[in-house]
């Protein structure tokens, strides 16, 4: 027996989901919603603060993700 899930389910991510899809720790999300910044001198993803709950919206963190180049090997981290 499946469950169906509710359409807006797919839409946004806890904390964890979220950290799981950028690749990073749950604990490094929490910060940077408090620093401004996930990296040094990288902006944090936004975020939606639904009353305690706190959302990612999957699109956004996809479009975020978008903004790093892609790279074959680590000589050609050097000419960017």
């Amino acid at each position: 027996m499946t469950t169906a899930t509710h359409p807006a389910q797919n839409l946004s991510l806890n904390n964890d989901d979220a950290a799981a899809l950028l690749g990073v720790s749950p604990g490094t999300m929490r910060l940077s919603r408090h620093t401004g910044e996930i990296f040094k001198n990288v902006p944090a993803p936004p975020f939606m603060k639904m009353g305690r709950a706190v959302r990612y919206r999957r699109e956004t963190l996809v479009s975020w993700l978008e903004q790093w180049s892609e790279f074959e090997n680590t000589a050609q981290t050097k000419h960017r």
